[in-house]
């Protein structure tokens, strides 16, 4: 191998280094959806409240004791489709617990809305039931590049700047 390549391939090593070392990266979020209940009731098809008698890998079975909105009635037992983490936007059901859930399709989690009716204010009767405060999931806004990225460009830059001038000199002193 000829020196000029060699020293090009060190160069071009560094910078992908200083690139993959100096950014860091945002976390990752698998499930991202709107934590609005006011929304996620409009869009609901089915809003019931209900106690969970069975959780599966893929489902819940709910005793419906109220239904707010759509076609269940009192006494029914719903089997709703479910992912059992929060990360691919389902919700960790317990048996015997009770809930308010909105289902669209026959599915709910944490998009949809499913909230635990303990932690619940109870609504005026004269009112639609819609949750004054619900679960939130705090996450980063992520609605402007981080600044780090400047800093590995710029020296990406620099480094490709640094071999152009390199060969150029070369080429230009032994012709």
């Amino acid at each position: 191998m000829k020196p000029r390549a060699a020293i090009l391939l060190v160069l071009a090593a560094l910078a992908t280094s200083l690139v993959v070392l100096l950014s860091p990266a945002d976390p990752a979020w698998a499930c991202s959806c709107a934590y609005n209940p006011v929304e996620q009731d409009a869009r609901a098809e089915r809003t019931v409240n209900g106690t969970v008698t069975e959780v599966t890998d893929t489902a819940i079975r709910l005793a419906v004791d109220t239904v707010t909105k759509g076609d269940a009635k009192v006494g029914d037992t719903l089997t709703l489709r479910v992912a059992r983490s929060e990360a691919s936007c389902g919700y960790e059901f317990r048996v015997g617990a009770r809930y308010r859930v909105n289902a669209n399709r026959n599915e709910t989690g944490l998009c949809i809305g499913a909230y635990p009716l303990a932690a619940m204010p109870s609504a005026p009767a004269a009112t639609t039931a819609v949750p004054v405060a619900a679960p939130m999931r705090t996450e980063p806004a992520f609605d402007r590049p981080s600044p780090w990225w400047f800093v590995p460009g710029a020296l990406l830059l620099l480094a490709a700047g640094l071999i152009t001038l390199s060969l150029r000199g070369r080429r230009g002193s032994a012709g």
